[in-house]
């Protein structure tokens, strides 16, 4: 457990560790990690959201001078004692996580009144943490998945892929459901047990990371970025946005160039050049 350290931020990180980042409210923490296929994508985490990453994960991240955010580390071989072996993450994104927060606002009190919680302590809120993340945030990783109720590997990764092609396109579940030969209601029950969301929020957030990516990386209008993720209006999509990430869609792009621009090490690695 410790604040994020100014010599990290910018820089390559890689982790043989859970990393739980918890930004406190002084925090502008974006988070920029590998997709898959040479792509990076970048996430804004603000409070009350919070982020998970998982080991081995490269990734870098960027934040305003001083300690705003808590990252709660476990350590790989510990975690898998408690979660197992044939598993694997979902995708590391912002998110809304009741428990971690109240564990990570507890910390954070005690560290600033000078009280550090001792090593039993610690030990048991890291399996506590260890059980939660793996409930929450991890798939089986082979093709018992469908026997516990959730989609087998190869059917998640063709939604996700459809859905990550699609995004600027009206996508329905009887759509996704037929690509994996489900009837609507199995698919849905079982793409929520594979990744503790409903279709419609996943592809609500798979929008709002895409608009973070654009709104960071590139110059195009608020109106093109809100069609390129799906939306039909600004004005729906500057609602929806600010919802779910705590900004207004024209806030959010000047708070990222703000941190780019702030002097933190490598914060550039944050989004593309502009186009």
């Amino acid at each position: 457990m410790a604040y994020l350290d100014a010599a990290e931020l910018g820089g390559a990180r890689l982790r043989n560790s859970v990393d739980i980042l918890v930004p406190t409210d002084t925090a502008n923490l974006f988070a920029t990690y590998r997709v898959g296929q040479g792509r990076d994508r970048t996430t804004f985490v603000r409070a009350p959201l919070v982020s998970i990453l998982s080991p081995a994960l490269p990734h870098s991240l960027a934040d305003r001078p001083g300690p705003n955010t808590l990252i709660l580390s476990i350590a790989a071989p510990f975690f898998h004692e408690v979660a197992g072996d044939d598993t694997a993450f979902v995708e590391p994104h912002a998110t809304a996580d009741p428990l971690i927060r109240e564990v990570g606002n507890a910390i954070e009190s005690d560290v600033r009144i000078r009280r550090p919680p001792d090593a039993r302590y610690m030990e048991s809120l890291a399996m506590v943490l260890a059980a939660h993340v793996a409930r929450k945030y991890m798939v089986a990783n082979s093709t018992k998945a469908a026997s516990f109720g959730g989609l087998a590997p190869h059917k998640l990764r063709c939604v996700r892929n459809h859905i990550g092609e699609h995004l600027g396109e009206t996508i329905l579940v009887e759509q996704l459901a037929e690509a994996v030969n489900l009837s609507p209601f199995h698919f849905a029950r079982m793409f929520k047990q594979s990744t503790g969301q409903s279709p419609h929020l996943y592809i609500l957030m798979q929008r709002i990371e895409r608009a973070k990516e654009l709104l960071a990386g590139t110059d195009t209008a608020l109106v093109d970025v809100a069609a390129d993720v799906g939306f039909r209006t600004q004005g729906h999509f500057t609602g929806v946005f600010h919802r779910y990430a705590g900004f207004t869609p024209r806030a959010f792009r000047f708070h990222a160039r703000e941190t780019a621009a702030s002097g933190a090490p490598g914060a550039c690695v944050l989004g593309r050049e502009p186009s």
